[in-house]
């Protein structure tokens, strides 16, 4: 028997079933599915209160926002998540809903939700390179302020001698903030209602990610504020291709807590590689043959980058096996040089990211909107330079100048290091091989308490991974006996 209830009481349910589907967050890339209902009827009658008389303010031209709701099976919470409504047929006295939890919950609360649009809190600006929610590197942009601030220091974040110079050799040099990643994303999260957990945060490369900016932070009149709002620096992207973008870039798994409203971040390859698993049985199956049919493998290149024109950009595309099936991200990273310091020539070559591209700023009539796509470096820290001075270096590799690992990944596609060596090939490797089962299994009420789909399950002594659960409620019994099982299948 089941049970809805909004925040104003308990549903009137009709007899019959609501029919679910469950899908794994880990297989697709273009959308994070989670569990929705197919649309089902709520009566009129008993339920104009609880769900706040939804025609009327349809009727009124009101957009009705989804409605949070707590699903209960046998008097157990099951899932927490939102009534999205469809229409009312007065004749027939009923409301037609359909019920959407986890991902899907999440995915109907951010449609149309953009990074800049979020309240992100504001962080106090100091000029240090290791703040906790944003790193300084120096950045070569010779194009930053273009004929704005004739004169201008073609670095970005200039630093020497130990500390940051806004005017090196009288020549001005922009601070731009670039957030890392892991506690953007929480805010990000958090401004959603939603915490933020799973073990790829505790990744070290995970957690020197940063993403470049192109927006200066100072006040109209070119001198520094005392802090500056977080959603002035991020890409002017949605909630939901921010989050398309990592997973598809850094090979990532999100999975969501059922009755808390938690998104935990997992690495595909560790899934893959976890051998333990729940037993389950069930009747005869439909099975499909493996296609084998490879991947292309794609990043994206800063639009406005005037050095695409002139430098080698075969790190942000890479072919695996047959290279029929696109993955492409609107992640990508930036140019790396190693060149002469155009303030200290002689004295400092050093490694650093590069960019020819207008910048943006609320001062010198530059224009205030940031216009950059999301792009990500590791912010290694103070390191040296070709003659041993130290200075915040952000970059796609993992090396110092002069060749010494400070990292254990790169941004770039291929190499040993590469996204695809470190993050994809074991998850990639076991999606180009997994034929498909589909069949019926036995599943109860305590079975759908503890169902997970990073786990995977024994079935006729062979380990599959499942990527939807089709199961029918009964709204006025206690029977769930059986479930539709689509799995995915490897010899690993």
């Amino acid at each position: 028997m089941i049970g809805l209830k909004t925040s104003r009481g308990w549903l009137t349910l009709a007899p019959g079933t609501i029919t679910m589907d469950i899908s794994s967050p880990l297989f697709s890339t273009d959308t994070v599915p989670g569990t929705i209902s197919y649309p089902f009827g709520l009566p009129m009658e008993g339920n104009l209160v609880p769900l706040n008389f939804p025609h009327l303010r349809a009727d009124q031209g009101e957009q009705i926002a989804p409605e949070p709701v707590e699903f209960y099976i046998d008097q157990q919470l099951r899932w927490v998540g939102s009534l999205l409504y469809l229409d009312c047929d007065e004749d027939k006295g009923l409301f037609s809903y359909n019920f959407v939890a986890d991902a899907a919950d999440l995915q109907a609360r951010i449609e149309g939700v953009t990074l800049p649009s979020l309240d992100l809190g504001r962080v106090a600006l100091v000029l240090v390179p290791n703040a906790a929610d944003y790193a300084l590197p120096c950045v070569r942009n010779a194009a930053f302020y273009g004929a704005k601030l004739a004169g201008a220091s073609p670095i970005l974040n200039y630093y020497a001698a130990g500390a940051y110079d806004r005017s090196p050799g009288g020549h001005r040099s922009a601070v731009v903030p670039f957030l890392r990643l892991l506690p953007l994303l929480a805010r990000v999260m958090g401004a959603l209602g939603y915490a933020l957990s799973g073990p790829w945060l505790a990744e070290p490369e995970a957690q020197a990610a940063v993403l470049y900016s192109d927006r200066a932070v100072e006040n109209a009149d070119g001198t520094l504020p005392a802090d500056f709002a977080v959603n002035r620096h991020v890409p002017n992207i949605g909630v939901g291709d921010l989050l398309l973008a990592l997973q598809k870039f850094f090979g990532l798994a999100y999975r969501f807590h059922p009755v808390r409203r938690e998104m935990a971040v997992y690495a595909l390859r560790d899934l893959i590689a976890d051998e333990a698993y729940v037993a389950r049985t069930g009747g005869p199956a439909r099975t499909t043959a493996v296609t084998a049919t490879g991947f292309a493998l794609e990043m994206a290149l800063e639009d406005a980058d005037d050095l695409n024109k002139t430098l080698d950009t075969s790190w942000a595309t890479l072919r695996v096996g047959a290279g029929q099936q696109a993955l492409r991200t609107e992640a990508g990273t930036l140019h790396v040089v190693r060149e002469v310091d155009p303030h200290d020539a002689g004295l400092r070559e050093w490694l650093l990211p590069a960019v020819a591209a207008k910048g943006a700023s609320p001062a010198y009539e530059l224009g205030d909107d940031s216009r950059c796509g999301l792009r990500l470096l590791f912010d290694r820290g103070l390191q040296a330079d070709k003659f041993g001075q130290r200075y915040p270096l952000a970059t796609s590799g993992n090396e110092d100048f002069d060749g010494f690992a400070v990292g254990t990944s790169t941004l770039h596609w291929d190499g040993p290091d590469g996204l695809y060596e470190t993050w994809h090939r074991g998850w990639l490797g076991f999606l180009d091989r997994a034929s498909t089962r589909e069949a019926t299994m036995d599943f109860h009420v305590a079975d759908l308490l503890t169902l997970d789909p990073g786990r995977k399950e024994l079935v006729n002594h062979r380990k599959y991974l499942w990527e939807k659960v089709s199961l029918r409620l009964n709204t006025t019994g206690r029977y769930l006996e059986t479930a539709d099982f689509t799995y995915r299948f490897t010899r690993l």
